[in-house]
């Protein structure tokens, strides 16, 4: 297969089975011979500004912005990928062909999957697009792609890092305002810092719909990055549940373990109904 990008993905040292579970989806995908490994920074560096931010997030953005730096000479595309990240088997095909017909040209980064706010709106609108470009095989009962959806996250609420394309043009530029950013110590973890740039016009950036790749729900709940909390679980899920075909068995494992359901009385019932029709019935913002 012609690759139309230079594949790199970040993993600690200390995190071998994440490494490992990686390699192997990239192996079924035959597409491991395109992706290189990057050392993830551990930590704050010795004499290292770091900021504001923790010794996780501080190696978590100084290994983006290292990596991006050094795939400068790749003059490629390049498809960065942390080690948590789930590649579903339409990753290759969709994102060949928006790479074909010149999305890289509109923006300078393409996310393939992002964090989901807690906002009703935007779940609403979420979940309209992922069903209008999806659609149920009536023989496998598999969820399958009808189109694709892309999103300017300009002035929206959006996070993560855990896959991105960046075009070949602005790989350079990435990697400098990003190293501008760590070199002054980092106030906000990385995902952050891209939203300030994007929202300010410095780049620009998109999300693909359905979500081409997802985090491995298993590896969330023993994050090298955060705490596992309810929230953040919560978060997780809905994010999980955009991706083309969802692991609804792990889904389902988590929501017993950590969202018990609890006695319905009327007031219970009547909230649930309503919240039913936030997220999937024909919402309008006033």
């Amino acid at each position: 297969m012609q690759m139309p990008f230079a594949g790199r993905y970040i993993n600690l040292d200390r995190s071998p089975a994440r490494r490992d579970k990686l390699e192997q989806q990239l192996r079924a995908l035959g597409i491991e011979h395109a992706y290189h490994r990057f050392c993830a920074i551990d930590g704050i560096p010795p004499g290292a500004n770091a900021g504001a931010v923790t010794p996780r997030e501080y190696g978590c953005f100084a290994s983006h912005t290292t990596l991006l730096r050094e795939g400068v000479h790749a003059r490629m595309h390049l498809h960065v990928l942390e080690d948590d990240a789930l590649l579903s088997a339409d990753f290759m095909p969709v994102m060949s062909k928006l790479i074909g017909h010149g999305l890289l040209d509109k923006f300078d980064i393409l996310f393939t999957d992002v964090f989901v706010p807690l906002d009703l709106y935007l779940i609403n609108l979420y979940e309209r697009v992922r069903r209008d470009n999806t659609r149920l095989d009536s023989v496998t009962g598999q969820e399958m792609l009808k189109d694709i959806a892309v999103f300017d996250l300009q002035n929206r609420v959006w996070a993560c890092t855990s896959s991105y394309v960046v075009s070949q043009r602005s790989v350079a530029r990435v990697s400098d305002l990003l190293g501008d950013a760590l070199a002054a110590g980092p106030k906000v973890p990385i995902d952050l810092v891209l939203r300030h740039l994007v929202d300010s016009g410095a780049l620009k950036a998109a999300v693909i719909l359905p979500f081409l790749t997802s985090i491995d729900l298993s590896l969330d709940l023993d994050s090298t990055i955060r705490e596992t909390d309810p929230n953040h679980l919560a978060r997780s899920i809905l994010r999980h549940m955009l991706c083309l075909r969802p692991n609804w068995t792990m889904i389902e494992e988590i929501l017993r373990r950590h969202f018990p359901p609890t006695t319905r009385d009327r007031r219970h019932a009547a909230i649930g109904r309503i919240l039913e029709f936030l997220v999937f019935g024909d919402l309008k913002r006033y």
